[in-house]
């Protein structure tokens, strides 16, 4: 095997100039007989990445020791004010027994869990946890985030310092933004001072002796679970499939043939595959952020080489722009050809370029694709020029879109391949919708892969959701029943008479939920309760986005905040005065407060964001999806992420419709609670719509809003009507 010293190490690694699994730890961990490390967050996803020099560390009779923390909620902070406590060591094990179970349930991450337990049983690997009280450098109330590892063969030992996490994230190229120093006991002796600083550090941690820090082993309750799945002879031959299945793997991946190129991840490669097994039709239904468009750019990559020409739709002028540079990045190197349509490109119609463009080649060629906006694509020009048949490769973004009765045109394409995407392509609210897209693209691919597949792989950040109800005052609440009661007079006068749907009518009844929607939107009890949940809650150096309804909520959530001492909170959305970058720099160094309207769904990627707090109402499920999805993006030092959510609940007394007050936030709360670490977090909620006579079960469904127009009116509509009929 090859030795420590024999490796050609660099004083530091950067990404994504430098591949740091690839250039670094994978040589150093496969070359190492011993590997210690303190580190702020370990998954065993890493173990996807990195099988072959864990396989060689074993068979070097390599040992390892962690020091990490575990992932706690909230309410544990609170319990770790005073330093490590026994109430914080038993819910560290209770989660971790749980996190363990979701690993082993997991198709895709099961064999590594099992690979895992295996090495914790025969004692290759053994942790211990930590937590820092008060007396740690002034700074109370945090988890121990130290990062530094060292590794030797016996006769050379290397350091290494860094914000570098053992987790995918840490380390896969297209992973977070991280950097290591690298110490060398061959470089001289002020290397080896350092080292040996790092070393004497580490052991008093190891130890419990360093002050200020708590060290523990292992609960034996979380231990006896995670032993319990091991398998002592069977675990190398796991290996040996998983590293098979990697090399099929990277037969996907369009940047194979560069140095450290991304290769598509287990969840990735099994779609891919079960796709292909599926006459390359269907539809990926992956939790956003866990990476759908690389997936989407490997099967564009088959189809370059079946000289197929792909047809790219998606919804926004933003995603197109994304779509745009993703794809000019990763293969106009090969010599791609791109036809822009929408979004301001109206090349397309000219010299019908549209029809000459998608046409099939009989002679090898340069690879062509067409990127186009839905509202182009769904044209009538657009669609009489688009050459059809097997050649023509449709995928489709946020593929749910689809199914909006303006987008269904694009169904009378006729192509070979089609591919759509989304994190929840059911159109809520709307089954012909759905249907049409699920006929079209013939189903979803199994498995799915969740919000829960997603956190338990580490692509998404654990989460704990925290409902605050509040309720409408005596006005709110009495203007709230007139609109209602105006509303069903007027429709009922309208469907006795036929004229439900005449443009005047539907017009007036519009209007009337509007009007309503706008109480519950701008409830006066949501700009108090805010403040008081972020000076309560808020500590230096957290990233919190409070999600506001409109400009006026905006400002008086703004004030309310500054008022209470909160001088880190600053607005920030597209009309603001202020510059928008600096506002977002700030926030993303040195963190703080952002008050916002719809800002992550702009496509403003803030990773960094820990908190986010929810005033906004909306009954569209895909909107609050997203938000989610954002909010769990992986950063560095983010091991947990906190939802609070402002639900408006009615008076006991409402009458008949004025219960779709609740049930019109009661969709977004049983998506949070039921997949955060603390799902008993909705209970209250769910005692409550069961003793105002709401059926939980039939408010869960939500409805589908596809433009920009107010987010409860077509949701209300239905809902009123559909009480009215039943």
């Amino acid at each position: 095997m090859a030795a420590l010293r024999d490796l050609s190490l660099k004083k530091a690694y950067h990404k994504p100039e430098d591949d740091i699994a690839a250039d670094f730890y994978l040589p150093t961990v496969a070359a190492a007989t011993r590997y210690d490390r303190a580190v702020g967050f370990f998954s065993s996803s890493i173990y996807q990445l990195a099988w072959p020099s864990l396989k060689q560390f074993v068979a070097n009779g390599g040992k390892m020791r962690l020091i990490c923390s575990p992932v706690l909620s909230d309410d544990d902070h609170e319990a770790m004010r005073e330093g490590y406590s026994e109430r914080a060591e038993q819910d560290a094990a209770e989660q971790i027994r749980t996190d363990f179970a979701r690993l082993l349930a997991a198709p895709m991450l099961a064999r590594p869990a099992k690979v895992l337990a295996s090495l914790i049983a025969a004692g290759v690997i053994d942790c211990r946890l930590a937590w820092i009280g008060e007396a740690a450098g002034g700074r109370p109330r945090r988890l121990f985030h130290d990062k530094i590892g060292l590794l030797a063969d016996g006769a050379s030992e290397i350091a290494f310092k860094g914000s570098m996490n053992e987790t995918w994230p840490g380390l896969a190229l297209d992973g977070n933004l991280e950097s290591v120093d690298v110490f060398v006991s061959w470089g001289g002796e002020r290397e080896r001072e350092r080292i040996e600083d790092e070393r004497q550090y580490f052991e008093r941690l190891w130890n419990n002796t360093w002050p200020g820090v708590t060290t523990v082993p292992l609960p034996d309750s979380a231990r006896a679970d995670i032993v319990s799945a091991a398998d002592a002879a069977g675990w190398p031959e796991l290996v040996d499939d998983i590293c098979l299945e990697l090399e099929e793997a990277s037969k996907w991946s369009p940047e194979a043939d560069r140095p450290g190129g991304r290769i598509p991840r287990a969840h990735q490669r099994e779609a891919l595959d079960a796709w292909l097994d599926a006459d390359r039709r269907g539809i990926f239904e992956h939790a956003t952020g866990s990476g759908k468009t690389f997936t989407a750019l490997c099967a564009l990559n088959d189809a370059f080489r079946r000289d197929e020409v792909p047809l790219i739709l998606v919804p926004s002028d933003l995603l197109f722009q994304q779509w745009r540079d993703e794809l000019q990045g990763l293969f106009g190197p090969k010599g791609l050809q791109l036809l822009l349509c929408g979004a301001g490109n109206s090349g397309w119609k000219q010299d019908t370029r549209l029809r000459t463009w998608t046409q099939s080649s009989m002679a090898p060629a340069p690879p062509r694709a067409v990127l186009a906006t839905l509202r182009t694509a769904a044209s009538p020009g657009f669609l009489a020029l688009c050459e059809g048949g097997e050649h023509l490769f449709i995928v489709a973004d946020e593929v749910h879109r689809l199914g909006a009765e303006g987008a269904r045109s694009i169904f009378e394409l006729d192509t070979g391949p089609r591919l759509g995407l989304s994190a929840t392509p059911q159109r809520a609210g709307d089954p012909d919708g759905t249907q049409a897209i699920l006929d079209y693209f013939s189903g979803i691919i199994p498995p799915p892969f969740g919000i829960t597949e997603a956190v338990a792989s580490g692509a998404l950040t654990p989460y704990a959701y925290s409902v605050h109800p509040v309720g409408l005052d005596a006005d709110e609440q009495e203007a709230w029943q007139e609109l209602t009661d105006e509303y069903r007079r007027l429709y009922a006068r309208a469907e006795s008479s036929g004229r439900v749907d005449e443009a005047g009518i539907a017009a007036r009844l519009k209007m009337l939920l509007i009007r309503r929607a706008r109480i519950v939107k701008a409830a006066k009890s949501k700009v108090a309760t805010a403040a008081s949940i972020v000076s309560t809650h808020f500590q230096p150096g957290q990233r919190w986005i409070v999600y506001c309804d409109d400009q006026t909520q905006l400002g008086e959530v703004l004030r309310a905040l500054r008022d209470a001492g909160m001088a880190d909170a600053h607005e920030y959305h597209s009309a603001m005065a202020g510059d928008r970058a600096r506002t977002l720099e700030r926030f993303n160094s040195l963190g703080g407060i952002v008050v916002s309207i719809r800002c992550l769904d702009e496509g403003v990627d803030i990773p960094a964001v820990t908190h986010a707090l929810i005033l906004a109402s909306s009954r569209n499920p895909r909107e609050f999806i997203q938000r989610r999805g954002r909010v769990l993006r992986r950063a560095e030092g983010k091991t947990l992420a906190f939802i609070h959510d402002v639900i408006v609940t009615p008076h006991a007394n409402d009458d008949g419709d004025g219960n779709s007050i609740l049930a019109g936030e009661i969709v977004r709360a049983i998506e949070f609670g039921s997949h955060a670490i603390n799902p008993a977090s909705i209970t209250d909620l769910k005692m409550l719509a069961v003793s105002i006579g709401l059926d939980w079960d039939a408010a869960s469904g939500g409805f589908e809003v596809d433009d920009d127009a107010d987010t409860h009116d077509q949701a209300n509509a239905r809902t009123i009507r559909q009480s009215q009929r039943g």
